[in-house]
């Protein structure tokens, strides 16, 4: 087997009469089904543990989920937040950090992109105004506005993806060392880049659900030749 190993984030949440860790299927397929092993970390706060975890992946991705805590970026509870489980929030930030210190290729989907803004001490919109733009898996165009990776992911200047969240980045209050690559016709910013040697792309979309395979199965195909270091 030759299958690149890419390491995947998971949710930790009260399901039923206890907590667990939990992820869902579509990661994993659209890992599998593009040739990918996926190797599952699960939610942890050993920092030499977790950078155990990466020394056997060759790239990274951080799931989507419910809501970072505002207090992250200086802002008060919002009535429509949906906080993630402390011990998720407490995780990813250890895991983001260890894997740009192991300079580790990595894509933030959902609210692993909005992770990405708020570790660099960027800012959410913590509930958009034009919500019936962006939620339940609503289709929409998003125009690709340059950056190091999204045009040699995809070759084209727009694309047409899906919407699934409440939340998003501020584009009033971008991280450091972070570039806005992609927007939505309404402003909404669809994918972030930070100044790295290695891909520490963001994107607001779910490539995981989407059935076009000429929007899913490209990303997921250059993760793998990160992973595989054939790509740089």
């Amino acid at each position: 087997m030759d299958r690149p190993i890419i390491g995947i984030s998971m949710n930790f949440m009260h399901l039923g009469q206890y907590h667990q860790f939990h992820i869902r299927d579509k990661y994993i397929d659209a890992l599998y089904n593009n040739g990918a092993l996926p190797f599952l970390i699960p939610c942890l706060e050993d920092k030499a543990c977790l950078r155990e975890y990466l020394s056997r992946v060759g790239a990274l991705v951080i799931i989507g989920g419910l809501d970072y805590p505002p207090g992250l970026y200086g802002e008060a509870l919002h009535p429509k937040t949906e906080l993630a489980h402390d011990r998720r929030v407490r995780s990813d930030f250890i895991l983001l950090e260890t894997a740009l210190e192991e300079q580790k290729p990595l894509l933030g989907i959902c609210a692993g992109m909005q992770l990405m803004n708020i570790y660099f001490g960027g800012k959410l919109i913590q509930h958009i105004e034009n919500l019936d733009a962006h939620f339940g898996e609503k289709y929409h165009p998003v125009r690709i506005l340059g950056g190091r990776w999204l045009p040699r992911i995809f070759g084209k200047d727009e694309i047409t993806v899906n919407s699934n969240h409440h939340q998003g980045v501020d584009p009033q209050h971008i991280g450091q060392g972070l570039q806005v690559v992609a927007k939505a016709e309404d402003g909404m910013v669809e994918a972030l880049e930070y100044e790295a040697p290695q891909m520490v792309l963001g994107i607001q979309w779910h490539p995981e659900r989407i059935i076009d395979p000429e929007v899913s199965r490209p990303i997921f195909q250059f993760l793998n030749e990160l992973a595989a270091g054939k790509k740089g």
